[in-house]
């Protein structure tokens, strides 16, 4: 039987304890990853949490998700991956994209695709403690760690490519009514780069709230649905896809509204519509969600990662570990 990883992932909203503790929590409930998003004015940074829960845990393996190359410098990256490598004795993974609210915040404009994959080359020479040039100087880690995984946050069809031929996988943060096309769209990108079977994993992610009262679990998941929504269907409005005339109006309503100093919070709830929950996030209760879950892992997922909402994230963490995965 296919061996299914499940993670955790936060943004840095609230207490940095808070995170080191939440991720304790998860270890302890047998969760395979910890992702840590990164949008330094917005959130608590990134590797001062890594570091921190690195020594507050042993098992559970612990990177971005995700990073980007428009605002850290590609040798900050390889320097601190390195570093958590050595804290952890080996159990990290990098996420990596072009760049969303951490460069939008800073006034800075997220990285072309060919400019993506000179940077991921770039850092994967770095890790390796090979010698990468910047502006006439070469530059070279001494602590390198070497191979890692690497992970490419994408939806673009162009980059999807690209993890595949480069990586160790692709995260999907987007709607599940299609991720059985969209895995074999990523097995079929895996082939054609010469890739072996299973070499390539599927990284599903997306927001989780559990209660019995479905409607507040549905509520406290709007805040990262605004985001995965926004990105997803305003691809097809541009292209005159979007055949629903209040989709339509809600997306263009969003694209003026969104703040990204509220990136995935609360603030942007109420611009999304209780009809894209179902497409874009676990919320509600346990029983409705297992079987959720279990199409998920049918569709041919490697991981599903949560991101937990509600009230309390380590309750949400708790509940989808003894409610749910621990029933699969």
């Amino acid at each position: 039987m296919r061996q299914i990883k499940f993670g955790v992932g936060i943004y840095g909203t609230e207490n940095a304890r808070e995170a080191v503790e939440l991720a304790r929590r998860a270890e302890a409930l047998g969760y395979d990853r910890f992702w840590i998003g990164d949008s330094h004015m917005i959130w608590r940074e990134l590797y001062v949490l890594a570091g921190a829960i690195a020594m507050a845990t042993n098992k559970i393996a612990i990177g971005p998700g995700v990073t980007h190359p428009a605002v850290r410098h590609l040798t900050v990256t390889a320097s601190a991956m390195a570093t958590l490598h050595e804290l952890t004795a080996g159990r990290v993974f990098l996420g990596f994209g072009v760049g969303a609210s951490g460069p939008a915040n800073v006034g800075m404009q997220p990285v072309t695709v060919p400019e993506f994959e000179a940077n991921l080359l770039s850092l994967k020479q770095l890790l390796r403690g090979e010698p990468v040039e910047f502006n006439g100087t070469e530059a070279k880690c001494l602590f390198p760690c070497g191979e890692i995984p690497i992970y490419i946050g994408t939806r673009a069809p162009q980059v999807m490519k690209l993890a595949c031929r480069l990586t160790a996988g692709f995260i999907h943060a987007g709607a599940s009514d299609s991720l059985i096309e969209l895995v074999q769209q990523i097995q079929s990108y895996a082939q054609a780069a010469g890739r072996k079977s299973g070499e390539v994993e599927f990284i599903y992610r997306l927001p989780c709230a559990i209660d019995d009262d479905a409607a507040q679990a549905r509520n406290a998941v709007k805040g990262v649905v605004a985001r995965t929504a926004m990105t997803q269907m305003g691809r097809l409005y541009d292209r005159g896809q979007l055949d629903d005339p209040e989709d339509r109006s809600a997306i263009a309503r969003m694209r003026q509204e969104y703040n990204t100093y509220h990136h995935m919070d609360a603030a942007h709830g109420y611009l999304v519509r209780d009809q894209w929950l179902e497409r874009f996030a676990l919320a509600g209760k346990a029983g409705h969600l297992k079987g959720k879950v279990q199409q998920f892992l049918a569709a041919g997922i490697d991981e599903l990662t949560i991101i937990p909402c509600g009230l309390s994230k380590q309750t949400t963490v708790e509940s989808f570990a003894r409610d749910i995965m621990d029933k699969i």
